[in-house]
């Protein structure tokens, strides 16, 4: 049985939450809300950015690059690309190939967020269309993310782990410059991928991410990749995190998760077809 309307569904769905939607009472609500206070600070004097964020993200979790027309299944993006300066992520020609490869149907079930049980990576997490609760505790940051993970990061000046460690997350390591909060984490697995149009990264990638609070309510987030096999330079996104008078909850992504069942449907079913190809040939 064919599932791809059921995807097609999901896929309206999402854009249908991620589009700037508001009525008349909310907006006068906004215009009638008192301008941001100044950044919080902590007692040594360190930007005080604890609280629940969500990412003005246009569609990252869709595509980081603009686009004029929306892919097959997937909502489009505003772009969020803002070095090269031409919005265009600077992929070596076997990635791009597989890139746009990874836009067919069949190839949904391939995304490791479909199957709920990892994180979605560094820093996609920051930008899937679900809030990121930031905590301060001594000596650390933390990153509660809602699609069950978190990142710990210390501010001690920690060596990253050994080479030979790979993780879902990578290894993250912190350390204020001014009111900028910078985290590096290397040790990537290379499994991750950035969003759902299939934007890549590999175990060589090392991603620099920058937080500086522009007031109480917002920060502005920043994320540098490098991934020598698979683009032919570093590259940044950008991005505000605004505050949210709300709590995290929990998201019952196994429990609720239709969508596996139909991605694999149809990649089963693209299989069958290559294979009856090819033993007709």
């Amino acid at each position: 049985m064919n599932r791809v309307p059921s995807i097609l569904m999901h896929a309206v769905l999402a854009a249908a939450v991620t589009a700037p939607v508001a009525s008349g009472a909310q907006r006068g609500a906004d215009a009638d809300a008192p301008p941001p206070g100044p950044v919080r600070r902590m007692p040594d004097g360190t930007p005080d950015i604890s609280g629940l964020y969500s990412a003005n993200a246009g569609g990252a979790n869709y595509g980081l690059e603009r686009e004029a027309e929306r892919r097959f299944l997937t909502p489009t993006s505003r772009g969020v690309v803002v070095d090269p300066p031409d919005g265009i992520l600077p992929y070596r020609d076997w990635a791009r190939a597989e890139r746009i490869d990874r836009e067919r149907p069949h190839r949904g079930y391939d995304d490791p967020t479909a199957h709920c049980f990892v994180s979605a990576g560094v820093p996609r997490s920051i930008y899937v269309p679900s809030p990121v609760q930031i905590l301060q505790p001594p000596g650390y940051v933390l990153l509660l993310f809602e699609r069950m993970a978190w990142r710990q990061v210390p501010l001690d000046g920690r060596d990253h782990l050994p080479d030979t460690i790979r993780l879902w997350n990578g290894d993250s390591v912190g350390r204020w410059e001014g009111d900028t909060l910078v985290i590096e984490t290397r040790n990537m697995n290379g499994k991750t991928w950035l969003n759902e149009a299939g934007d890549i990264v590999s175990h060589a990638q090392t991603t620099v991410e920058r937080f500086t609070p522009v007031n109480a309510d917002t920060i502005l987030f920043s994320a540098t990749v490098t991934d020598p096999v698979v683009y032919t330079r570093p590259w940044t996104i950008e991005m505000e995190l605004r505050r949210r008078d709300d709590e995290i909850l929990e998201v019952a992504c196994h429990e609720d998760n239709q969508d596996l069942g139909h991605l694999r449907e149809v990649r089963d079913a693209w299989r069958r077809e290559q294979a009856e190809g090819g033993a007709a040939r």
